[in-house]
């Protein structure tokens, strides 16, 4: 059996975003495949990007259940680092969703990246609504899930914040 064969294989759409490469990075360096969903026609650039990764970019058509069951077969997670408005929230994640359902994909995590948004009140925070909106299809699902809500500001402990981590100056 090759090595190949024994790696668990995660689903990740949204991978040519900072977020999606960060995450694939992490899958290939911790031992899984990483199979990265792009869209069909998706530049070079970003396939080549992906693969120095260690992900294996997979073209598909996110309008496409079947496309996407696909895609997902033989996956142990479908992990969503998309973002973007309903059409992408609610709408694809939702096809992603109904695909990692019909694969048998075991675990879903949405794109939830987030600050916990079950603790705000609907109708304050478009953004989070959605995310509410689509959580509740995702508790209707017979999938397991996980949301992972990391703060409204996470990415400051290690990208730039210059009004955070601002450089110490010598005081004459």
């Amino acid at each position: 059996m090759s090595d190949a064969a024994t790696k668990p294989v995660v689903v990740l759409a949204g991978a040519t975003g900072d977020l999606g490469a960060r995450i694939a990075s992490a899958l290939v360096a911790r031992g899984a495949e990483a199979r990265a969903l792009v869209r069909r026609g998706v530049s070079a650039e970003k396939q080549a990007a992906l693969r120095a990764t260690g992900a294996l970019p997979v073209e598909v058509d996110f309008e496409d259940v079947g496309a996407l069951t696909e895609a997902c077969r033989g996956a142990v997670c479908v992990v969503s680092a998309v973002n973007g408005l309903r059409p992408v929230i609610i709408d694809m994640q939702a096809r992603l969703l109904d695909a990692a359902v019909a694969a048998g994909v075991p675990r879903f995590i949405p794109s939830d990246f987030s600050l916990d948004f079950t603790r705000t009140r609907p109708g304050d925070n478009r953004n989070l609504d959605l995310r509410r909106d689509f959580l509740a299809r995702l508790d209707a699902a017979p999938i397991r899930a996980t949301s992972i809500l990391n703060g409204g500001f996470a990415d400051m402990l290690a990208g730039q914040a210059p009004f955070v981590l601002h450089k110490r100056r010598k005081v004459l």
